[in-house]
């Protein structure tokens, strides 16, 4: 399956539509799939058209699974679940169809002025009152891989963690490049000063809208001097002793996986 964002697709009255039904950050994805529905009068009030799946219309609905008569509670999925099922296409489509409601739900009245917000032709909403205008909200935030000459990685942990370690990471302040929020964010966490910022990848990551950024970083100077209020510890790793990891639907285990398979500093 491939879900084609905002494709533009026609919806008729009697049509069949996929419904990415949201309540409480939870999607009702039910043998694989998202259930289908008849597209009347009640979605066209309240839907949030996505785009296509397989070429068919699919709109976002919030729904109330104690007075809904349409769906079963079995079936119901935190994002963390539907991240875990490795399907993109159902992903894609659960965490535009939350954050979507989400912002609408937030954004029935102007911060400004109190008046009725609209929906424009885009993602945004403009003031019925004084044309304020607003878009849904997504926050950068990197992931920053420090790695030194001697082919070891600088790995941190938590509280709460367990024996996990990951990449320090942080989210980037106004007026900061992505590359200056990784410099920083390495002297603040750790204590060490890096160069040559290079970008691996990046990954949407809806708790609550953050997205995320990946960098290979070379280690400058600097003893490691954790951040006691931020981390728990932090170390160097070789290749042979490396830690328990992030799981593999998180970028930060995508970036550390990106330098154990690429020796060579991309």
């Amino acid at each position: 399956m491939e879900f084609m964002r905002d494709a533009g697709c026609l919806m008729t009255e009697g049509s069949s539509v996929y419904v990415v039904a949201v309540n409480d950050r939870r999607v009702l994805i039910q043998d694989g799939r998202f259930p289908t529905e008849s597209f009347g009068p009640s979605l066209m009030q309240d839907a949030i058209p996505l785009g296509e799946l397989n070429s068919i219309p699919v709109v976002a609905v919030g729904r109330d699974v104690e007075t809904s008569d349409q769906i079963e509670q079995p079936g119901w999925l935190s994002l963390r679940d539907v991240l875990q099922l490795g399907d993109v296409a159902l992903t894609e489509a659960s965490i535009l169809a939350v954050q979507r409601l989400e912002f609408r739900d937030s954004t029935r009245f102007c911060s400004r002025c109190a008046s009725v917000m609209e929906q424009l032709t885009d993602t945004g909403r403009k003031c019925s009152g004084c044309g304020h205008v607003v878009y849904p909200l997504v926050t950068p935030a990197v992931l920053v891989l420090i790695e030194d000459d001697d082919r070891r990685t600088l790995l941190a942990q938590k509280d709460g963690w367990g024996n996990r370690y990951s990449v320090i990471a942080g989210f980037v302040e106004p007026g900061e490049s992505l590359e200056q929020c990784c410099a920083r964010e390495a002297l603040e966490e750790v204590g060490v000063t890096v160069s040559d910022v290079r970008y691996v990848g990046s990954q949407p990551w809806p708790f609550p809208h953050q997205l995320m950024v990946a960098f290979r970083v070379r280690w400058v100077s600097g003893a490691i001097k954790p951040d006691q209020v931020e981390l728990s510890d932090a170390r160097w790793f070789s290749l042979d002793e490396l830690p328990e990891l992030p799981p593999r639907i998180a970028l930060s285990r995508t970036l550390i996986q990106h330098w154990i398979d690429n020796p060579a500093y991309p």
